[in-house]
């Protein structure tokens, strides 16, 4: 699914909440001082100012963001048929029991990879090496994302007089602040892992 598909099939109820995560988050920015500058022993050194923030890295971090975030709103559906790899024709295959095992094997590797790569925004259309690192972005991002609403749900709990009880990292919390339990998502995901 590339960025114009995820644009397009977003909903209007979507956006808000998109809209509405991006307030939260510029919010809690305002919210935290900025780090003191850095200082040093000698009084004849000083630093040189850090260099400005690139444009295009800001603009690709932001872009990469907000595909994120759309992606996160998606349903999650992966057909096992359409993972599983496609039947080899006139080839022998060895039928000894390390070959077995080995093959075994790289068929869950590459079968795991072909979900991922599905999972992932963008994932079905760049190699794996790059599928691999936009992976390890976007599970920081949702990492983010449910910490940012566990405290949003946290201040909306105070605020409305009742202990606020959650339990970060766990998935159910995270999933109870987005609106709702999603049992399958933690099912399949269970599932993949321990396969």
């Amino acid at each position: 699914m590339d960025v114009m598909d995820l644009l397009n099939s977003a909903t209007d109820a979507e956006m808000d909440m998109l809209m509405m995560t991006m307030q939260m988050d510029q919010s809690f920015d305002t919210h935290h001082p900025p780090p003191p500058p850095p200082t040093t022993n000698s009084t004849t050194a000083t630093l040189p100012p850090p260099p400005p923030p690139s444009s295009s890295s800001s603009t690709v971090a932001a872009m990469r963001e907000m595909i994120f975030r759309i992606a996160a709103m998606q349903p999650i559906h992966i057909d096992p048929e359409e993972v599983r790899a496609p039947k080899r024709r006139n080839v022998r295959i060895s039928k000894d029991p390390q070959s077995v095992a080995a093959r075994h094997r790289r068929e869950r590797i590459s079968e795991r990879i072909r979900i991922l790569q599905r999972l992932v925004p963008g994932g079905t259309k760049m190699d794996t090496a790059s599928m691999l690192d936009e992976a390890i972005h976007y599970v920081k991002f949702l990492k983010t994302q449910v910490q940012s609403l566990e405290r949003a749900a946290a201040v909306t709990a105070s605020n409305n007089g009742y202990p606020a009880r959650m339990n970060y990292g766990s998935s159910e919390s995270a999933a109870a602040v987005m609106g709702g339990y999603h049992p399958g998502f933690v099912g399949r995901w269970w599932e993949w892992a321990h396969a």
